[in-house]
């Protein structure tokens, strides 16, 4: 026989309190883990590290659940320790949102990107996936059923709880509520299941509790912005006073687009986009990044009745552009990745533009011989690629890297200094001189003189040797990108 009965020394619960515990158990975890890495990204960035960081520190915590819940088993402090591993939980859930961003400011202060993504994940991440994973083995051992089934039964419930904490995480609580409400969500169904556990219904009381608590966090979000918006890609930020409009996309010191409203010069490296038609054989521009359009504009002002068309993944960015940034409906737009695209598209371009972030890291598969040889398809014959390369700490860390791989590709790439830490790389579909590269700068029109005249000062060829390759097989670009960015 499966069953076996309980005695006066081994507690049992009902099948649905067993089944409600573990289920809201393996929701709540994984809420939290995806939830843990949005709340990182501002300080650690989208990288292979944050997440690796993630994955692994939960990992680790949950188990040392699964060996404490276990050895707890069947016995007297079963029932007790469940009660308190489901309130850490909620505990966890209601708190994170208000010390958790404190804790990874101050993580990112002392220890460098990598280490200090693994720190942040222990800080936020470790207590839930310790306490939370204990419920499944304790659940297991305080089931009617004996061995191999009632873990089988038990494990499966809490797998099916964490799949759906993960869709609902992903594709409801962050684009649609915010990560501040969403930690809130997180901690209803296990503060739910405390009233099916002996003894939990003052634990049920108290946890309820932290449910305003966390979705309280949520309430500050956004204070300083003209507009905050979570989307399943981005938290768009827009700062806007009398002088300027920005656009952040995840971290509010690095900004995507910017835009002088008396239309004068930005300063920053979009400045220099006015020239590049110069450099092709026509004014048939591909933008890879188009953030609030800032590239587009600067073309537009000098090249008027340019052919651009812009690629851009987030479909409310593009909506942010057209509505704050005045992003004009001549320019033409694909929502899509911006690999798939060019891989994809049959279209030919003068003038390619590259200015692919995500948290301000370059995605490694925007940044590969593979990546770049499907650019190169979409070059024209005479045409250009040019691309936006941020590394104000260490030049090299990207810049040697990344002309090394285009040159894999393209017979001629160039440099210049943009200023405040930014490059632009210049890549030519046929072999192009200096000199002739420096001649159709000089003959840009009257709008784009100043540009061209800011890249003519620093264009030089980029050195390639000594550099490695970066392919889709092997690339380490998320280190160089945080080394370019940090200096460590």
């Amino acid at each position: 026989m499966s069953g076996r009965d309980p005695s006066p020394s081994r507690p049992s619960l009902h099948s649905f309190a067993l089944a409600a515990a573990a289920f809201s158990a393996g929701w709540s975890l994984m809420m939290m883990e995806i939830l843990g890495g949005r709340l990182m990204a501002p300080h650690f960035g989208y990288s292979v590290y944050q997440w690796g960081a993630v994955i692994g520190v939960v990992m680790t915590f949950m188990a040392a659940g699964y060996w404490t819940g276990g050895q707890l088993g069947d016995g007297p402090k079963a029932v007790p320790a469940l009660r308190a591993a489901l309130l850490a939980g909620v505990a966890a859930a209601a708190l994170t949102p208000w010390l958790g961003k404190p804790m990874l400011a101050d993580a990112a202060g002392r220890f460098n990107a990598v280490e200090g993504s693994v720190i942040g994940a222990a800080l936020i991440l470790g207590l839930p996936s310790f306490a939370l994973a204990m419920v499944s083995p304790i659940c297991a051992g305080l089931s009617s059923l004996t061995g191999a089934a009632a873990a089988g039964r038990i494990y499966a419930v809490g797998t099916l709880g964490s799949i759906g904490g993960t869709f609902f995480a992903s594709f409801y609580a962050i684009p649609q509520v915010g990560v501040s409400a969403g930690y809130a969500l997180a901690a209803v169904l296990p503060a739910l299941a405390c009233l099916f556990v002996p003894g939990g219904k003052r634990v049920a009381a108290a946890a309820a509790l932290a449910v305003p608590l966390a979705w309280a966090a949520g309430h500050g979000e956004g204070q300083g912005f003209a507009l905050y918006r979570e989307t399943p890609h981005n938290t768009i930020m827009v700062q806007e006073d009398a002088e300027q409009i920005r656009l952040h996309l995840n971290v509010a010191w690095a900004t995507q687009s910017r835009l002088r409203k008396d239309g004068g010069p930005t300063g920053l490296y979009y400045d220099l986009f006015a020239a590049v038609p110069a450099l092709g054989n026509g004014t048939r521009v591909l933008v890879l990044g188009l953030a609030g359009g800032a590239a587009a504009k600067e073309i537009l002002d000098s090249w008027p009745g340019a052919d651009i068309l812009g690629v851009e993944l987030d479909p409310a960015v593009v909506e942010v552009a057209r509505e704050r940034f005045g992003l004009r409906p001549e320019v033409r737009v694909a929502v899509e990745d911006a690999r798939r695209h060019v891989e994809r598209s049959p279209e030919q371009h003068d003038v390619v533009i590259v200015d692919l972030y995500s948290t301000a890291l370059i995605p490694f598969f925007t940044a590969t011989r593979e990546f770049f040889a499907a650019v190169e398809r979409r070059v024209a014959p005479g045409g250009v690629l040019v691309m936006n390369v941020a590394s104000p700490m260490d030049r090299d860390a990207l810049v040697g890297p990344l002309a090394a791989t285009q040159g894999a590709v393209f017979p001629s790439v160039y440099v210049a200094d943009a200023g405040r830490g930014n490059y632009l790389m210049i890549a030519t579909k046929e072999a192009r001189t200096l000199k002739d590269l420096s001649v159709r700068l000089r003959a840009a029109p009257p709008g784009a003189t100043y540009a061209a005249a800011r890249i003519l000062e620093t264009l030089a060829p980029a050195e390639l040797a000594g550099h490695p390759v970066l392919t889709d097989d092997r690339s380490d670009i998320d280190q160089r990108s945080l080394t370019a960015l940090y200096g460590r």
